[in-house]
């Protein structure tokens, strides 16, 4: 007897099941799994994978495949870079690792095909109010646990540690050595086992929460979980949505970020001038070296066509980091790929605001640190990018290629 798959997801039901399932690897549990030859093979990455095949099985048993014509076009922007970097790996070969390679084929050609071409059908067939929920909900409670966990490392010293479900299992007792300390404090990581990546992966959700959250003390919550990531990125990226938001309420915005702000100096006068190596709040604003990164701007040899040194890994800076190793045509390419959604959110109508806004707060962290190759972080790129074009209005007629 053959099994009907197309039923399954014709149920209103399992699509939620099978959607919460995805929340739940991916923004609750990013990092539960373990490695294989150094490449980490997290429950969510695999999930996605189970997705995948049960698409196409779908899609083999309708023998149609429809895609929205805006996620098609984003897509295929996607394909200039991947096939540019594989040219550039033949040529002039790679000095990264294994696991570093795997990322780059599975962020950058494995992900936008998923999300743009096959899960996008999928996500406009589930209610948009259960999404909305469901990621207010999911970014409430990894903060709160991100912040009940950083009190708890900070009276205890030490971290809750679950092998394969909050850490991967091979990273046991390693997350202090994973950039998590400032001095004698260690940041806020959640789930996430790093506080910049929780810090860029939260923000970009941040702003379907900031809208549809309806209590304050929730908010607050958030607010504090991004605060106490102690990554300057995360505040740039904060203060950038706000501006964003309320750039027509100048007065409204002040209010806002002189709350913040006195946040930042009790912080401050209780933390930051005690434990850490800057000194001071002001020290640790202002600090020269930008965590490091000065190293990787003198690092610049020169203006280069095709990139002045052989690839090995996407660093903090990430437009900095294409450049230098795959050269103007290469971070012509990834901005094609990486803008794309926002150019034609920008130019057409009945798109998503919020989760336009989401994809620009990444796009502006890249500045500093984009965390890109790790897990999840373009996870939560491409879904927002993808759920951009995804009409609240589930009659209006669909633009099909």
């Amino acid at each position: 007897m053959r099994f009907n798959f197309k039923l399954i997801l014709n149920n209103e039901k399992i699509r939620e099941y099978l959607f919460f399932i995805g929340l739940l690897f991916l923004v609750y549990l990013p990092k539960g799994g373990f490695k294989i030859a150094g490449i980490p093979f997290t429950w969510g990455y695999l999930y996605l994978g189970f997705l995948f095949l049960l698409l196409i099985t779908i899609i083999l048993q309708k023998k149609t495949f429809f895609v929205q014509s805006k996620h098609l076009i984003c897509y295929l922007a996607t394909l200039p870079f991947v096939l540019y970097f594989s040219i550039n790996l033949i040529f002039r070969g790679y000095s990264g690792s294994l696991g570093n390679l795997v990322a780059f084929y599975v962020s950058f050609a494995f992900l936008p095909l998923f999300f743009y071409l096959f899960l996008s059908p999928f996500l406009k067939k589930i209610e948009y109010g259960f999404i909305e929920k469901k990621i207010v909900q999911a970014v409430f409670l990894v903060s709160l646990y991100g912040v009940l966990l950083f009190i708890f490392k900070q009276v205890t010293g030490h971290y809750i540690e679950i092998p394969y479900v909050t850490v991967n299992a091979d990273d046991l007792g390693t997350l202090e050595g994973k950039y998590n300390m400032r001095g004698s404090l260690y940041k806020l990581i959640s789930t996430y086992n790093n506080g910049n990546i929780f810090g860029v992966c939260i923000l970009m959700l941040f702003p379907i929460f900031h809208q549809k959250n309806t209590s304050k003390i929730k908010l607050m919550i958030v607010i504090l979980a991004l605060i106490l990531t102690l990554s300057r990125t995360v505040w740039l990226g904060l203060l950038f949505y706000f501006i964003l938001i309320y750039k027509d309420s100048i007065f409204r915005l002040i209010r806002i970020y002189a709350l913040l702000g006195l946040i930042l100096i009790v912080i401050g006068t209780f933390f930051m001038n005690r434990y850490f190596q800057y000194g001071s709040l002001s020290g640790f604003i202002l600090d020269s070296k930008l965590g490091g990164r000065i190293e990787q701007i003198r690092q610049l040899s020169g203006l280069s066509f095709f990139g002045s040194q052989t690839f090995k890994f996407i660093e903090e800076i990430v437009y900095l980091s294409i450049f230098k190793q795959l050269g103007f045509v290469g971070i012509l390419l990834f901005c094609l790929s990486f803008f794309m959604p926002v150019y034609i959110a920008i130019t057409t109508k009945n798109n998503n605001y919020l989760y336009l806004i989401g994809c620009m707060l990444y796009l502006f962290v890249c500045c500093s640190d984009g965390c890109m190759l790790y897990i999840p972080t373009l996870v939560f790129f491409y879904f927002v990018s993808t759920m951009i074009f995804i009409s609240k209005n589930r009659a209006e007629k669909q633009n099909v290629t």
